[in-house]
């Protein structure tokens, strides 16, 4: 994703998918953009992505491995009881190291949406299981210590058979016993 805070990047590319009013006398400008679009629902609301994406900026930039630049639009529709209660909208571009030839527009699509995965998947249950961004360790490599302390429990855990870190926590935490013959079980006898 590509942020404001890289002024230059991001004014380049919003400015290659702003819509195009040709001057009188000059047709519309010769572009590549592919787009998709993909309806999802669920949890109380209905999102709505569609992207863009581009390739001409590769001649122009000088990022390396740059193969398509995106532009992502959102819109999630909150529902309660059959009505939108609230909408939102939001856009977002980007740059991929995908090329044309590896990824049509509903696989970077497709891809984009996976990055959540990791940020619910890992970082997400950290910080809800272990209260990680809560935390004042932040002398030395104390944070950087405790991240690895908790990726290991995380996956002694999902090695035990549990799907829900925070119901498993709760579980050891109660049963120190079996908390200590799992982080065991790995090490050879003597």
């Amino acid at each position: 994703m590509v942020k404001d805070n890289q002024e230059r990047w991001y004014q380049d590319i919003e400015r290659l998918f702003a819509s195009d009013t040709p001057l009188p006398g000059c047709g519309q400008i010769t572009t590549d953009f592919q787009s998709a679009e993909k309806v999802n629902g669920g949890h109380g609301r209905i999102e709505k992505r569609s992207i863009q994406t581009s390739a001409l900026l590769n001649d122009y930039v000088d990022w390396p491995g740059s193969g398509l630049v995106y532009r992502l639009e959102r819109t999630f529709i909150w529902m309660r009881r059959g009505k939108a209660i609230k909408t939102s909208r939001g856009v977002e571009y980007g740059i991929t190291s995908l090329t044309r030839e590896k990824a049509s527009a509903l696989r970077v699509l497709h891809v984009r949406r996976k990055h959540w995965r990791i940020e619910t998947g890992l970082h997400y249950r950290r910080d809800v299981t272990f209260h990680e961004d809560a935390t004042r360790m932040t002398k030395g490599t104390a944070g950087r210590t405790l991240a690895m302390v908790h990726n290991l429990t995380l996956g002694l855990i999902k090695q035990a058979g549990y799907h829900n870190a925070a119901q498993a926590r709760r579980y050891f935490a109660g049963h120190l016993d079996q908390a200590f013959a799992l982080l065991l079980a790995g090490v050879p006898r003597s």
